[in-house]
C-alpha cells in the first residue's frame, strides 16, 4: 500500500504589522498608494503566499526603519493545495 504524502515548507519572514489584513485578508482599505504599491513588490519578488501571521506584534528594522512588525508564515506560490 502506497501513501502520496505532500509536505509543505513553511517559511516565517518578518514584516510590517500593518501589512496583515492585505495579506492575510485581502483588505487594502489600510494602506496608501506607496505602501500598497510596496507590499505587492515584496509578494511578487519574493514568490510567497501568505498562510499566517502570529498574534502579537514586536518592535524590529524593516527596510531600514523601526516599525512594528510580525512574524509572517509563508509558502513558496503555488505550494499549498
Amino acid at each position: 500500500m502506497s501513501t502520496n504524502k505532500r509536505t509543505m515548507e513553511i517559511h516565517t519572514i518578518t514584516l510590517p504589522a500593518h501589512w496583515a489584513p492585505a495579506l492575510i485578508n485581502g483588505d487594502w482599505s489600510g494602506l496608501d498608494q506607496a505602501e500598497s504599491a510596496q507590499v505587492k513588490t515584496w509578494l511578487a519578488e519574493s514568490g510567497l503566499d501568505v498562510l499566517s501571521c502570529d498574534a502579537a506584534p514586536f518592535v524590529a528594522r524593516f527596510n531600514g526603519l523601526v516599525t512594528e512588525c510580525l512574524d509572517y508564515h509563508c509558502t513558496l506560490t503555488g505550494a499549498h493545495p
